[in-house]
């Protein structure tokens, strides 16, 4: 029984009175009953106000009826313990020495009792009701040609939740019966288990409350067993005295497929979007945590060049600079959750490039775990950079190894595909129109929970035990994959295991191999003058300091209209220029070209905490390009100059 009067939203406004006076003219009585089986009213045709104890047996009917007698207390409570189970309508037959009466309870709550009562409407078994039911149906319907006409199904229900009325649509298309065999079908029956109650409930209330109710359910048609969906409409109706429920059904079954293929992309575009808020913050965040790091680590590496290492604070400033690398490297996976992480794509062959990264993730997932490689029938080359290859490879292959319990197997597998849908869902309206090959990581293990499968790419969510994990391992990879104009989907069923798809647009230009041959990287001198563009203070001051340790001049700025300035000023003497691609007004990039034209011998060495939006020619470097990514170590920051000085 339902613990609160709320989860039963019938008839909580209504008095016992107004219930009953429903059925004002009903030809048969209708009375209301504690859980105890006290009739506590009465209504139809009892006569006003009679209880048990005054009078057993009822007579006249209006005249129509010899006499009824109510069950006995025992039956009412036998019967009434029985509905309360369920909280649905139940009926049964009285048998008297004449009569046979069919009785239906329905519980309901009213304004005047918290608890459950239970209403009682009583009718003629042994009378053929619903033939009788069903000739009044025609004549109030008056043209059972337009009825016919209806393309949907027309039922009439009576009190008891008997059919007593159809269409030809009803008895033709959604039963497959005869006329004659109508009278004996349940319209309840045909509908879907976890909906039929509802469906009742909604009857009545349509019964009691006068009122118009629409609800969707499944169903089914003939004797199938497949549900289908369809919508109802219903009305109350009185037909000789009797209080009747009329009702269309219309299939929906398509309309609901459109409706639930339409909620699919509503939600893949809202994860999207809401992806993408996130990236923005995240690249943000990582960029100003950059910037901090890249002082902390060039700072710790400068006192630790000049510390004794015996000094008592020696292995405290070396804490210092693991810990900041340590940070470094979560911001990268920020970066590339946010598409903001800077790259350098190398053409591939798929397979081969592949093929190259088993042996470690072989190492990494274990001998108790099988590794399954199933490489493309054909060659197909992608743009992207290895590196973040071997990330994207590595974090699903980890996520995968930890899903499987003991012993399993992963499989790889590269094919290309046009993506024309995705698990039954359209994706076109979401995605470009193109070739790609798809890889996809299977595995064996326990799959993912439906309510956690919406959050698995976003950053810092895991299911890992604390301390486990950073909970950045897929969203850096779906940050990667959409970095690179891909996409990826995950499919997975609970004790049976998982598959991430990964679509990667296919290179289709020629691949073109470049001998380069090694420059020798010249001495760090005072013989070369760098000139230093860096909005942030702090991390301008430790670069001058780095740079000039190293017996290079340089000259500084804070902006790129400065660096212009000091650029004329010392364009003779220029040899580097070192700046950040993010500056406040004109960006590192434009100021590089507008120096080029100044200084056609000047060298470039660009650095960064992320690739911006707006320089999107920016967010990649061919392989030859200078550039370094902050932070950095000061050897690291150092050779990078070296190469930017020799690189022609």
């Amino acid at each position: 029984m339902p613990e609160s009067k709320k989860e039963i939203p019938l008839f909580g406004i209504l008095s016992n009175e107004s219930i009953l006076a429903s059925f004002g003219s009903f030809p048969y009585p209708v009375y209301l009953m504690d859980s105890d089986g006290e009739i506590l009213q009465t209504g139809g045709s009892c006569p006003s106000g009679i209880h048990e104890n005054r009078a057993q047996q009822l007579t006249g009917f209006n005249g129509k009826h010899p006499f009824y007698t109510f069950p006995d207390q025992r039956t009412r409570q036998e019967k009434i313990r029985e509905a309360a189970k369920t909280f649905s309508p139940l009926s049964f037959i009285h048998v008297q020495a004449s009569a046979r009466w069919i009785h239906t309870i329905f519980p309901v709550y009213t304004q005047e009792s918290d608890e459950p009562l239970f209403l009682v409407v009583v009718g003629d078994a042994k009378t053929d009701g619903q033939e009788k039911g069903k000739n009044s149906y025609r004549d109030l319907a008056k043209s059972r040609v337009l009825l016919d006409a209806i393309p949907a199904s027309v039922i009439v229900v009576d009190a008891h939740m008997r059919l007593i009325g159809w269409n030809r649509f009803s008895r033709d298309t959604i039963n497959g019966r005869g006329e004659d065999d109508m009278n004996s079908v349940n319209p309840f029956q045909r509908i879907h288990p976890e909906d039929r109650d509802d469906i009742v409930r909604m009857f009545l209330d349509v019964l009691i409350c006068d009122v118009e109710r629409t609800a969707r359910f499944r169903m089914h048609h003939r004797d199938s067993r497949d549900y289908r969906w369809a919508t109802l409409r219903s009305r109350r109706a009185v037909i000789e005295d009797m209080p009747c429920v009329v009702a269309v059904v219309t299939e929906t079954t398509e309309l609901k497929k459109a409706e639930e293929e339409k909620e699919k992309l509503q939600e893949q575009l809202q994860q999207s979007q809401k992806m993408e808020v996130i990236g923005k913050l995240a690249g943000g965040i990582a960029h100003d945590f950059n910037n901090i790091l890249t002082g902390i680590i060039g700072n710790a590496e400068m006192v630790l060049e000049q510390l004794d290492p015996f000094s008592p604070v020696y292995d405290n400033i070396s804490d210092i600079r693991r810990l900041a690398d340590r940070s470094a490297k979560l911001i990268r996976q920020l970066l590339a959750f946010a598409r903001k992480e800077v790259f350098c794509p190398k053409v591939m062959e798929i397979n081969e490039a592949v093929a190259d990264l088993l042996p470690l993730q072989r190492m990494i997932i274990g001998e108790n775990i099988r590794l399954v490689f199933h490489p493309s029938e054909t060659s197909v080359f992608i743009n992207m950079d290895p590196v973040q290859l071997d990330q994207v490879l590595t974090n699903l292959f980890v996520n995968a190894r930890d899903a499987i319990v003991e012993s399993g197997t992963i499989i790889i597998r590269c094919e290309t595909s046009t993506l024309p849908d995705y698990a039954g869902i359209p994706v076109r309206p979401l995605i470009e129109p193109g070739l790609f090959i798809r890889i996809s990581v299977t595995d064996s293990g326990m799959g993912i929970d439906d309510k956690i499968l919406p959050h698995i790419f976003e950053p810092f969510f895991t299911t890992r035990a604390q301390g486990k994990g950073t909970g950045l391992g897929l969203s850096t990879v779906y940050g990667i994959i959409k970095q690179n104009n891909g996409h990826i989907f995950c499919r997975t069923m609970k004790g049976i295991g998982t598959t991430f798809d990964i679509y990667l647009p296919v290179y289709e230009k020629k691949l073109q191999k470049k001998t380069v041959n090694p420059a020798a990287l010249i001495p760090s001198g005072s013989s070369n003058t760098i000139l230093l563009v860096e909005d942030e203070p702090f991390v301008l001051r430790i670069m001058k300091d780095i740079l000039e340790s190293h017996k290079f001049t340089v000259y500084t700025a804070s902006n790129a209209e400065e660096g212009i300035r000091v650029a004329r000023e010392q364009r003779n003497i220029l040899n580097l220029l070192v700046t950040d691609v993010m500056l406040p007004a004109t960006n590192g990039v434009e100021l590089s070209i507008q120096l080029k034209k100044e200084i056609p011998s000047i060298k470039m060495l660009f650095m960064s905490g992320y690739a911006p939006e707006n320089i999107a020619h920016m967010k990649k470097f061919e392989q030859e390009s200078n550039f370094i990514q902050k932070p950095f170590m000061i050897n690291d920051f150092i050779n990078a100059v070296n190469k930017a000085l020799v690189h022609s």
